[in-house]
């Protein structure tokens, strides 16, 4: 007796759509398998497994596909949030509280100049004061060309997470002498006792309403807490017969300049990868009016080796690397640079906008623990 829950009549037959092959209804017995009365069915059964056998083997390397791509972002979304490592921000307290947190061209240390003032003028920096402040603490701050900003080395590698479990040295390797070392406070180098810095930049604008300072020139990373901003005064602040060590300046006096780039070039083929790279940039945008502006300031930036002083001085065969990489408001610029001192920009790209958002969250747990 036929199970099937059609009602099925002798001679009564499915006709196939696809192979236009009549197919004679099967008898169904508990004790069987599906079989048909004749030859037709088994080709269609044959087509029907192979078919099957082929999708299966197509979703399983789509799905394969799907994974290795998914790894992929995930290994370079993990390689951009360690290059953009969070650090817990130095506790102060009391009357040693931020006054404000910068917003900086520079994403990360790398890249940063060891210097504010004019190394980089294009760099820009948005100073924006704390909520719980009075806003006409900046009134009059815009009659003056320059300002000292007083700040923490919130990003200093010796602060949190070291072997040294974050103890300070007596001396550091000098990039400006190829590795000699230095007394601590012989130098300007931020992993000092107390990690306190104090940069010198342009006072680009002004908005006490928003409670906001644009600064030029100046070196500090993106996130850094400020402490204070005080106004640079020309009698004082600027001493005549001053003097320093000949390898303390623009470039080094009497010996070749260590960190001397001979120009910085931008290659054809990297030209559309900026540009679009800017525009995808909040950052970025907010700090320049457009990718020209940016082009400049990202040459400054490169017109000095800011490689390590192993990877500068080591022989070409034994560098860790080919190209370089540098992150500049958000955006991660690569280049090259020749036996020569010469520097290529090859390309660049934005940095996603969820790493940062990670690191955001990161910070949140951070501050809450």
């Amino acid at each position: 007796m036929c199970k099937c829950p059609l009602a099925c009549a002798p001679g009564n037959q499915l006709q196939n759509d696809a192979l236009s092959v009549p197919i004679p209804f099967v008898t169904l017995r508990e004790d069987t398998a599906v079989m048909p009365h004749d030859g037709r069915g088994g080709v269609l059964r044959t087509f029907l497994a192979t078919a099957s056998a082929l999708a299966v083997a197509a979703h399983v390397t789509i799905v394969t596909s799907l994974k290795k791509k998914l790894t992929a972002a995930a290994r370079e979304k993990a390689r951009l949030q360690s290059i953009l490592r969070v650090r817990e921000t130095p506790r102060v307290k009391g009357m040693f509280e931020p006054i404000a947190y910068a917003r900086s061209a520079f994403s990360r240390r790398n890249g940063t100049p060891r210097q504010g003032g004019a190394l980089v003028p294009s760099a820009r920096c948005e100073v924006k004061m704390e909520a719980r402040l009075p806003r006409d603490l900046l009134e009059g701050l815009d009659e003056y060309s320059h300002a000292w900003v007083i700040y923490v080395f919130h990003a200093n590698t010796n602060l949190t997470g070291t072997k040294s479990g974050g103890a300070s040295k007596g001396k550091v390797s000098v990039p400006r002498l190829d590795g000699k070392r230095m007394g601590v406070l012989a130098t300007r180098t931020p992993h000092r006792p107390i990690p306190i810095g104090l940069s010198v930049g342009t006072v680009e604008c002004v908005d006490a309403k928003r409670g906001v300072v644009v600064i030029g020139g100046i070196d500090l990373v993106d996130g850094t807490p400020v402490l204070d901003i005080k106004p640079y005064v020309p009698f004082c602040d600027s001493i005549e017969r001053s003097t320093a060590p000949n390898w303390v300046g623009r470039e080094a006096i009497g010996q070749d300049e260590p960190l001397k780039i001979q120009r910085v070039e931008v290659a054809k083929e990297a030209e559309t990868a900026l540009s679009n790279s800017f525009n995808r940039s909040k950052s970025a945008a907010k700090l320049y009016s457009d990718v020209d502006e940016f082009v400049v300031f990202v040459k400054e930036v490169l017109s000095y080796d800011i490689r390590s002083i192993r990877e500068r001085n080591a022989p070409a065969e034994k560098r860790k690397f080919d190209t370089y990489r540098v992150i500049l408001c958000d955006v991660e610029v690569e280049y090259t640079i020749s036996e020569d001192r010469n520097v290529d920009i090859i390309g660049a790209r934005a940095v996603p906008r969820e790493v940062f958002d990670d690191l955001e969250r990161a910070k949140e747990t951070l501050s809450n623990k």
